[in-house]
């Protein structure tokens, strides 16, 4: 593996961080407390404003309205956003993981129809997977499509669907039959000004700008050639999914990883005790260096994962090692720039408080951490904890 960046990573890299630090930046505070990013107008003018660095449509062909980024520069650019912002990065990161799902699948009539609009930001897109008896294990949805002349009668409820409220569009999975388990279920786009869903915000510790939402959808009539992925396909479809998601989550940590560790650095350099900088104290230093060690080391384990995506190898169980130790190295690096900080780093006037609530919800969607280590340790042992 080569860890040093091409000239096209480096600056697609460095332009977007420019937007971000004149654009963004300066009112995240403001914005996430608004949450701005709950009105659909406002994400779309967002989206259009990232769309040519890459964010919402970064690995998709250039034919469909994508950049045609490798995975390795889409992270990059999660990571930029995520050290920003993760909220907005979390808003990007479904639209850019649904376009690629919809430009790789075989129905090039729903492709045509909504990808160039996707790809531009114009459409949101969100998927609909888990409900609310139905977490980790997808295999036992309950959410149905019943099939009828020209299309299906999809009946359920959705819940913790990232982008749901603001959604245009969204990705359900459904069964055709609950008695088939896994072999009944397939993916249908549902497009909300056709078929109309019902969605109600959630509010939450963390990441509380990022549009996370039930969904409802009573008896709703979705046309035929709405179908994605056939009954029976959905479970795969989901497992290469899962592994992009997983992997951007992973960037998300590292760059909020590594905007708690310049918060901290920044402090230490600067905040005076006992007649010097605590910087110079050995335990402030220690927790500098434990805070850096685990920022990189995720970053190399995500790195590892998008570097295999590029070389088409599989990477189940290398994005969920890169996942869970991610998210979970996050949350104790963002808790230990609280911690250097004292009580300023416990004020909502700084952003060490946002850093650790943002963290904490990385722990939790595309599986949990004790999902992920089920995962790789099922990889190594040959042997499932779980069906």
């Amino acid at each position: 593996m080569d860890f040093s960046l091409t000239w096209q990573q480096q600056t697609v890299v460095d332009e977007l961080e420019k937007f971000l630090k004149k654009e963004v930046a300066p009112h995240v505070e403001e914005y996430d407390k608004k949450k701005i990013l709950r009105d659909p107008a406002k994400l779309k003018e967002l989206f259009k404003q990232l769309q040519p660095f890459g964010a919402i449509s970064g690995p998709i062909p250039e034919e469909f309205g994508g950049m045609g980024l490798d995975y390795t520069s889409t992270g990059l650019i999660f990571q930029k956003i995520s050290e920003c912002w993760a909220s907005l990065a979390g808003t990007c990161l479904i639209q850019a993981a649904g376009a690629r799902l919809l430009a790789e699948n075989k129905n090039k009539g729903m492709i045509e129809k909504y990808l160039p609009e996707v790809c531009a930001g114009k459409l949101i897109l969100c998927s609909g997977i888990t409900e609310p008896n139905v977490g980790s294990n997808p295999a036992y949805i309950t959410t149905t499509m019943k099939k009828e002349e020209k299309g299906y009668r999809v009946t359920g409820e959705k819940t913790w669907i990232s982008n749901g409220s603001v959604s245009d569009v969204a990705f359900i999975v459904a069964t055709v039959d609950r008695a088939l388990g896994p072999k009944g279920l397939g993916i249908i786009l549902v497009d909300r000004r056709e078929s109309p869903y019902k969605t109600k915000e959630l509010e939450k510790l963390g990441m509380k700008a990022f549009p996370t939402s039930e969904m409802s959808f009573e008896d709703v009539f979705v046309p035929e050639e709405n179908l994605i992925v056939p009954p029976g396909g959905g479970m795969r479809n989901l497992g290469r999914t899962f592994e992009l998601g997983r992997s951007l989550m992973s960037c998300a940590s590292v760059g909020i990883a590594r905007a708690a560790l310049a918060t901290a650095i920044g402090y230490a350099k600067e905040r005076e005790q006992w007649g010097k900088k605590i910087g110079s104290h050995q335990l402030i230093q220690e927790m500098i260096y434990n805070m850096k060690s685990r920022t990189e080391a995720s970053y190399l384990l995500t790195m590892r994962a998008f570097w295999m995506m590029d070389s088409g190898i599989k990477c189940e169980a290398e994005s969920s090692l890169a996942k869970a130790y991610s998210t979970e190295a996050a949350v104790l690096t963002t808790r230990e720039c609280i911690q250097i900080m004292g009580g300023y780093g416990y004020s909502e006037e700084y952003p060490a408080e946002r850093f650790y609530r943002d963290a904490t919800m990385q722990t939790i969607p595309d599986g949990t951490t004790q999902i992920q280590q089920l995962i790789v340790a099922r990889d190594l042992l040959g042997l499932a904890a779980f069906v």
